[in-house]
Order: structure tokens, then sequence, then C-alpha cells
């Protein structure tokens, strides 16, 4: 979780004098943020009626050609001095600016076919001639750009591309769920009182090396707009087309773009602005998974409301992921979850970010619409603050160190994976998709468990939570876990120190050296926690995370080439 921004709600309410109840303005007890549901519609209610309201009336950036114009032409300054990835930023953001129907858009695409050509990214650079074809490319410039495509096509029939084959694979390497493809069979969910809850169990045993889960997050939000799908987080390395209604959202693929409309841009859409001044980098999924499950209800309100009101499990297992109706059961169980009260502070600055939300929200036509009692008002605001709480607790964060951008996914069954500083899988989660593979036997009964940033072997001193770690390497009142010294046999530390054969390239010797690491867990795994296997879960947390960075790319080239060669993977 993550609680800065450059422009963030801070900022927007320093100068004024907030109308918080009384017992709000100063330090917290832990019956202010336990209070009876009555007090907290109150405060709420409070809060949403308040005078600043009108601080949040921030115009929204309109679509013009000439700062399109003006961008492309920043874009070309950086594409000459081979400033590659800035150019493209450029780019993208003057395609976001161009209005409809104008040649501009033809423009930026065909300018970033020519980055792409530059770089070698010759699959990407047939996409964007496409696009500048589809999107009135001025015809006088047309023999250049053909000229491009010509030489793209010879290059790849050359055997020129960077690769759509992966050498290896990034899919479950196990038996999956019949109902949810994208776990491995033998996981289920269990209580977990320690750990304040829920979380993943093994019914069966697990080898170093499995990959247990492969999912794409049901819902994502990114810290910086115009470098990744708005839907899904795909790089597509920026080859992303423009929300036709805001200059903020881009996305990888038609079907991406129509999915975030359905589900949340829509109520997005021309308040962008205003929810970029009011929120922090996290919060937002909030009203986003509000807005998904009132989506899945067809916007009926008062269903979802009922829904809401109801009993109803919170185990994610029980949906059935290979039908229709997914996204709909999803939510409702993660709507069920129970998390613990944040700290005291935290839950202040949730409440006004809520009340924030809302402000911005219902002066949306349908929403504005929908909610036309008070009590529905009260429901909105309310599920904003529960969701908001919820998805700082459930989600898992990750940086995409591209654009530095970090990127945020709330799911049902990934958010039950429990923190521990001596984790027996790790996660990574890169461009749409979120994997947890295993580093260290898990026998059937045991906890699955993932770090959420440091491990024994790794630790971060500067590290801080907003939680109190109940792991085994944390917990004074377990005084089994303690990490050993010189306890490995002769023969582990023969193969611990053995050199593995170098492969015909630096992917090839990777893998040689993930396989004997992987072994050498699985025969002496009973050993851990040893000292000496410190250095050795950072060998292959670097490498498998390498691996899985790489190999996302590829994949993604893979669908670019499948769609302007007819090859792929």
């Amino acid at each position: 979780m993550c609680f800065s921004s450059s422009r963030n709600i801070s900022a927007v309410f320093s100068r004024v004098q907030l109308p918080f109840p009384r017992r709000l303005q100063g330090p917290l007890s832990a019956h202010d943020w336990q209070a009876p549901a009555e007090i907290e519609r109150h405060r709420l209610s409070r809060l949403c009626a308040a005078p600043w309201r009108r601080l949040l009336v921030v115009p929204e950036p309109p679509k013009c050609n000439r700062k399109a114009a003006k961008l492309r032409q920043q874009g070309n300054r950086l594409y000459l001095d081979k400033q590659y990835d800035d150019a493209v930023s450029k780019y993208n953001e003057s395609i976001c600016y161009t209005e409809a129907g104008s040649e501009h858009l033809g423009m930026g695409y065909a300018n970033r076919s020519a980055v792409y050509f530059e770089e070698g990214e010759y699959e990407y650079a047939l996409v964007n001639i496409g696009l500048a074809r589809e999107n009135h490319y001025p015809e006088k410039f047309m023999p250049k750009l053909v000229e491009r495509e010509e030489k793209c096509r010879e290059r790849l029939a050359a055997g020129l591309s960077k690769g759509t084959v992966l050498p290896y694979s990034l899919d479950l390497n196990v038996a999956p769920n019949p109902k949810i493809p994208f776990i491995a069979d033998g996981i289920a969910m269990r209580r977990y009182p320690q750990f304040g809850g829920r979380g993943l169990v093994a019914e069966r045993d697990f080898k170093p090396g499995d990959i247990i889960l492969d999912e794409k997050p049901m819902l994502m939000h990114l810290s910086s707009w115009r470098h990744y799908c708005s839907c899904c987080a795909a790089f597509f390395r920026g080859s992303l087309i423009p929300c036709p209604g805001c200059v903020n959202a881009m996305y990888c693929s038609e079907e991406c773009r129509q999915q975030d409309y359905r589900y949340w841009h829509r109520f997005q859409c021309g308040f962008v602005e205003q929810l970029e001044h009011v929120q922090y980098v996290t919060s937002i999924t909030g009203p986003k998974r509000f807005f998904y499950l009132l989506s899945a209800f067809g916007d009926d309100l008062d269903a979802m409301m009922a829904f809401c009101e109801s009993e109803a499990t919170d185990d994610p297992f029980t949906v059935d992921h290979t039908k229709e109706d997914r996204i709909l059961e999803a939510m409702k169980v993660l709507h069920q979850a129970k998390v613990k009260q944040p700290l005291p502070e935290i839950e202040a600055i949730m409440r006004l970010a809520a009340a924030a939300f809302y402000a911005v929200f219902i002066k949306h036509p349908l929403l504005h619409q929908l909610a036309n009692t008070g009590p529905k008002k009260d429901f909105i605001v309310r599920t904003f603050l529960d969701y908001i709480r919820k998805n700082t607790a459930l989600s898992l964060d990750c940086l995409e160190f591209v654009h530095f951008t970090n990127v945020n996914a709330v799911s049902s069954i990934s958010s039950l994976a429990n923190h521990s500083h001596d984790p027996n899988a790790l996660f990574q989660q890169r461009y749409g998709k979120l994997r947890f593979f295993v580093i260290r036997p898990i026998r059937a009964g045991d906890q699955i468990t993932v770090s959420y940033g440091p491990t024994w072997w790794e630790p971060m001193p500067s590290y801080s939570s907003v939680y109190t770690c109940r792991c085994p390497v944390c917990d004074e009142a377990d005084t089994a876990w303690c990490v050993r010294e010189g306890t490995l046999p002769k023969e582990a530390l023969r193969m611990l120190d053995e050199r593995t054969p170098r492969g015909k390239n630096n992917a090839e010797t990777e893998a040689n050296v993930l396989r004997h690491l992987f072994a050498f867990f699985d025969r002496y795994g009973s050993y851990h926690p040893e000292g000496a296997m410190g250095p050795k879960l950072q060998v292959i947390k670097h490498l498998m995370c390498g691996q899985i960075h790489q190999g996302a790319w590829t994949l993604e080239r893979a669908q670019v080439a499948a769609k302007v060669l007819g090859g792929g993977v």
C-alpha cells in the first residue's frame, strides 16, 4: 500500500478547515474506528455535505489538435536524439490529445512506428503502420510509410525478430483446478486466526519451481498514465490506443477498452482530472470496485444493495471461473471479505477519501439518477469507504520498473496469500498477469505464503508496514523458527557450490542454474532455514523475476505478431 502522490488529497484540502466531528479532529482511539454504523454514517454524511466540495470543480483537459501537434514535435526532437522511450511517451500523449477524425492521430501512430523500426521491434512497427492507415494518415506522406512497412516485412522474413517463442513456459506447470484454471489443483482457503483471517493452504505437496498461480487480476490500478493498458496493465511497449473521450486512458486492444468502459471508465471518463486531485495511489480502487460490482448487477443499485446486506460466502474457491457470470460471482465473494481495521490515522484519511470520491462521482448523470434517496446516497459513500479499507489490505503492489509505475492489483484468489518474512512462494506481477512460484518444498497442510516486501534472506531496513506482522520470523512467541548456521551436510554443500553447465545463450544458462537450485531445495529443504541458503534464494528470486519479465515481453510480441503476420507462440 502506498500513500504518496504529487497531487494528493492532503494538498487539496490543506487550505480549508474541514468540518470533522470533534472526536475526528484529534487522535483517534480504538473506539473511534470501531464506531457503530449510525455514528459512521453521521460522520460520512457531514463530510459529504461539506462546503469544501466546491474545490473539486477541476476542469478536464479537452482533446486539442494544437496541443497534439506540439507534443508530437517534442517527440520528434527526442526521436532525433535517439531517446526512443521518451519519444514514445510524447507520441502517446499526442495521440491522446488528438481530436476525433483528425490526421494528427494517423501521424502519431506513424511516428511511433518509426521508433519501433529503429529499435528493431518490427512487429510493433507494423501494428502502428496499420493504425496510421486506418486513422487518416496524410496521403502525401504515404510512400514513406509504405517503404517502412516493406522493410519491416523483409527483416522479419530474414529472421530478425527479437523473438515470439518462449524457450520456457510461464503458465501453470502443475495440474490446474478444474473450476479455476489459473490456480493449481490442491490449493484451498483456510482460516488462520493468527494472521487475522483467511489464507491459502496446500492440500498436496508442491516442489520448488512449480508455478501454482497464473492469474489476471480482477482490478488493476496504475500510478501513471499512457505507458500501460489502463484495463489489464499490459505493456505492449507503449503501443497503445487512446480513449476517445479523455486524454488519459490508453489500451492494448479494443477489447480491453470496451471492457474497461463497461465496468469502470464510463464513470471515470470526464472526471479524471478531478479524481487525480483527490486520490492516493491506491485509494481509487475503492470506487473502482464499487462500479465493477454495480456494472455486474446491470446498474441495478437496488439489487446491489440487497445483495450487500445479505450473508454470503467469502471463499473464492466456490466460484466457477469457467462460467460466463464469473465476474459477478467473484465480486460477490470479494465483497464478503473481512479485514482488520487500519491504524486510526489512516482510517481518518480513508474516510475523507471516501467523501471526496463521492463528491466527484455524484455529479455523474447515471449515479446522480440512481442515488435518488438518502439511504442510497448513504450506501454509496459507505461502500466506497468499505472497499478502500479492504483493498488497502487485500491488494498486491508491484513496481513496473520500465517506467517506475506502481501497479496495484486486487483479486479474490491472490489476495488470500498472507505475508511472511520466510515465504515458501514468491509472487511476480508483470504486464497484466500475477504469478506465484514455489521456492522451497510445500507439504500438504502447509500455509502458502508470499512476501509483500522484506524476507529474512533479503531484509529491507527502511520498510515499514501498516500492520503488525505475525509470521514465524516476527512472532516472538514462536521459538521454533531460527536461522541455523553450519548444519548442512557435506554433500549438500558440494551441491550448493557446484557450477552449472553454460548454455548456448544467457536464457539457457539461467534455466540450468534454476533447475540446479530447485533440485537442491527439493532435496535439502528440511534444513531450511539454513544461513547458506539465503544467497541462493536471492538468486532464485532474481532469475525467476527476470524470466517472467522477459517472457512477458515475448508473449506480448507474439500477440502482436499473430495480429500482423498470422504467427506467434
